[in-house]
């Protein structure tokens, strides 16, 4: 009798783990104060417009975001990053390369770029941009319908 007990009490507790990991939700921020600190954060930030993925050793391009200063610049997926404004990158972490990103944001938006494509060096030089109100909307959207499960993001009343 205790042997049936004990296998129904682990099944049941086995359903409850797995339905509370299927419902996890990935941001504790109540959605509107969330929204409002990820507008606070982009506005007047300056970005590239590349998704990046780490190689052994090295970095590459592995998308690059539709009208970005990236696009504008000729950046391709699949760009292996060789050097960026003189620090070699062939050896370094996307942690890194945000560094050399963090570093330009401070100081000017101007990068080069030498990269590898297709076996072919090119060099890129791209101005780094804030990102726009509508860019910066779809990011909120993307975050609360993501951590959220909002359907929408209601877009920022502020002028």
């Amino acid at each position: 009798m205790r042997s049936p007990l004990i296998k129904i009490v682990v099944v049941v507790i086995s359903i409850a783990v797995v339905a509370s990991a299927d419902d996890t939700k990935k941001c504790n921020t109540p959605p509107e104060q969330c929204a409002r600190q990820i507008r606070q954060m982009l506005a007047g930030r300056l970005y590239l417009g590349v998704e990046l993925a780490e190689l052994a050793p090295g970095i590459i391009v592995k998308t690059v975001v539709p009208d970005s200063p990236a696009e504008h610049g000729d950046m391709k997926p699949g760009d292996k990053l060789v050097a960026v404004n003189g620090h070699r990158t062939t050896e370094a972490s996307i942690k890194d390369f945000k560094q050399i990103l963090d570093e330009v944001g401070r100081t000017h938006r101007h990068l080069w770029m030498l990269v590898q494509r297709r076996g072919a060096f090119k060099k890129i030089d791209v101005m780094m941009e804030p990102y726009s109100k509508t860019q910066i909307e779809r990011i909120v959207t993307q975050h609360l319908t993501e951590a959220h499960s909002v359907a929408s993001a209601a877009p920022d009343s502020r002028p």
